[in-house]
């Protein structure tokens, strides 16, 4: 089981690389920041019963899923937007 500090610690090693991650996925800095938040607050609500080690794994597959929501959103408001309009 992690810690609060392993925790806290993990999160400030991989937030960079995650803002990257999400800034070259959905090529815009508010969604990037959304979706690396939201995978944040993901990984402690729902595995902060994990092992240390899990989490880097765990946070990668967490992101991606977010990645891959955001589209799907994406895809689906603009859809509707143009038959609206």
């Amino acid at each position: 089981m992690a810690t609060r500090s392993e925790f806290s610690d993990f999160l400030e090693k991989v937030e960079l690389r995650a803002f990257k991650q999400a800034l070259f996925a959905v090529r815009d800095e508010q969604d990037a920041l959304d979706s690396v938040q939201d995978s944040m607050m993901k990984l402690t609500s729902k595995y902060a019963d994990k092992p240390p080690d899990e989490l880097p794994p765990l946070f990668q597959r967490i992101l991606q899923n977010t990645i891959h929501d955001h589209y799907r959103r994406q895809k689906t408001r603009s859809l509707f937007s143009s038959l609206l309009s």
